[in-house]
Formats: C-alpha cells, sequence, structure tokens
C-alpha cells in the first residue's frame, strides 16, 4: 500500500509543473513567456475581476509560469470554459 501510495503522489507532484507549462502556452498567444490580462481574459473568460491580481503576486501586470504553478497549486484559478 505505502508504494503505491508513495508512487501516486509522486506522479502527481511531476504532473503539476507539466499541466502549468501546457497552459502557459495554451495562454501566452504572443510567445513572450509572460501571461497578460487580456490573454488570462481569453483563456478564462468566467474570471472573477481580482482573479488576475490575486495570481499575479509580484504586481507587475502580467503572470509568470511560476504564478500560474502556484495558482493552479492553490486552487485560485477557475474551471476552463469549453473544456
Amino acid at each position: 500500500m505505502f508504494k503505491t501510495t508513495t508512487a501516486a503522489t509522486f506522479a502527481l507532484a511531476l504532473a503539476l509543473p507539466g499541466a502549468a507549462l501546457a497552459n502557459m502556452a495554451d495562454m501566452d498567444a504572443d510567445g513572450d513567456g509572460a501571461v497578460t490580462m487580456s490573454e488570462f481574459q481569453q483563456a478564462y473568460p468566467d474570471a472573477e475581476a481580482g482573479t488576475f491580481s490575486a495570481v499575479d503576486t509580484n504586481a507587475d501586470g502580467s503572470l509568470t509560469e511560476e504564478e500560474l504553478t502556484a495558482a493552479m497549486e492553490a486552487g485560485k484559478l477557475p474551471e476552463k470554459s469549453g473544456g
């Protein structure tokens, strides 16, 4: 049982950063390595007004891969529409 639980936990830990990378690539329309408010709104049209600001922890007006990963892990991102 311990081996199964450990393996599942390890697999989940590996999957989370990969999911963030996929989201980053999908959301970063211009490929500049950051997600702007308009790119975020395209990905999450149902997001509440303060969601972008809450995820943008350094308040620089764009989201990094690290900010998106942290937001995903903390459950701060809304469900994506249509997918």
